[in-house]
């Protein structure tokens, strides 16, 4: 059974890949939080801290280590570039250096936030990058040394879904405001490939079982609008009175500069793994499947920080 390393393992998705690959694979993880978690070892420190880091992956020798750490606010990023930089680029490069010496293999989870912000309709791996903001650009910087590492992966992906602890992904929170029948107000000129958590954990499984290597788009198939993306959850989960205003991103009024075009291809790794990925419009549906299960009970179920 191979051993996995899980970055942020309290994270959206550092927490579902414990819980859908713990009968799989021997499963490790650390985070910031104290986290308990069913058949998980997980440790508890602040991952800028090299010493801590590198001790745990020498010692534990995993086949393979998924960094899902990042600092994802967007606008906290340009509060504190400083931070942005350690968090999003200087942890990637502490890792490879580890797993060259382990022989460990990297996953590292980036954004769709490092391409160029143009008209084109979906962004392939190959296509320019010019991110637009701090965060975008240390991501993109994060993803430089674990492409040079003949055994890195890099994920660019867009993630919602579940999570374990009591915050929300962008899923949860819009289902979130329509049961409390709040006003949504959702950005009609921004387009992205919203994948679910759970399909991203499927890919990563196929990833470790091919061993394959290199940089792959990991996303719904197609693009939508985050407005489309409102309404559609809302006539999915049968909320007929949902209030959803459709504004602009300007109107927002945001601190960091946003990409309007955040729509990726996931042909690459479709055609690598042999399978096919979700709609936007799909997975909506399928967040709604996983609802009605119980999915979300049974994740908070198998584990929490404490």
């Amino acid at each position: 059974m191979k051993k996995i390393y899980i970055t942020g393992i309290a994270g959206l998705l550092g927490s579902n890949l414990a819980y859908l690959l713990k009968d799989k694979y021997e499963i490790y993880g650390c985070d910031r939080n104290k986290v308990l978690m069913s058949g998980v070892k997980a440790s508890a420190f602040d991952i800028l801290c090299e010493n801590e880091i590198e001790k745990e992956l020498v010692e534990i020798n995993p086949d393979v280590v998924i960094n899902t750490v990042a600092y994802v606010n967007v606008d906290g990023c340009e509060k504190d570039s400083e931070l942005a930089r350690r968090m999003n680029a200087e942890v990637p490069q502490r890792i490879v250096n580890i797993s060259e010496k382990t022989g460990a293999t990297v996953i590292q989870i980036s954004t769709d936030a490092v391409y160029k912000d143009t008209n084109d309709n979906l962004h392939k791996e190959e296509s320019e990058v010019s991110p637009v903001n701090i965060y975008g650009q240390t991501k993109l910087n994060g993803e430089k040394p674990v492409l040079k590492y003949k055994k890195g992966i890099v994920l660019r992906t867009n993630i919602y879904g579940f999570n374990i602890q009591d915050k929300c992904s962008f899923g949860e929170w819009i289902l979130s405001v329509m049961q409390k029948n709040e006003m949504l107000r959702m950005v009609e000129d921004v387009r992205f490939s919203p994948i679910l958590v759970n399909d991203v954990a499927d890919v990563i499984d196929k990833i470790i079982e091919k061993e394959i290597f290199g940089l792959f788009n990991v996303c719904a198939t197609g693009s939508i609008s985050k407005y489309d993306f409102g309404v559609y959850f809302s006539n999915v989960f049968g909320f007929v009175n949902a209030r959803i205003e459709k504004i602009k991103s300007d109107d927002l009024k945001l601190i960091a500069p946003r990409s309007k075009n955040m729509g990726m291809n996931n042909e690459r790794i479709g055609n690598e793994l042999g399978m096919s990925i979700r709609t936007p419009y799909e997975s909506i549906e399928y967040f709604k499947t996983l609802y009605d299960a119980n999915y979300h009970k049974e994740l908070k179920s198998f584990g929490g920080i404490y």
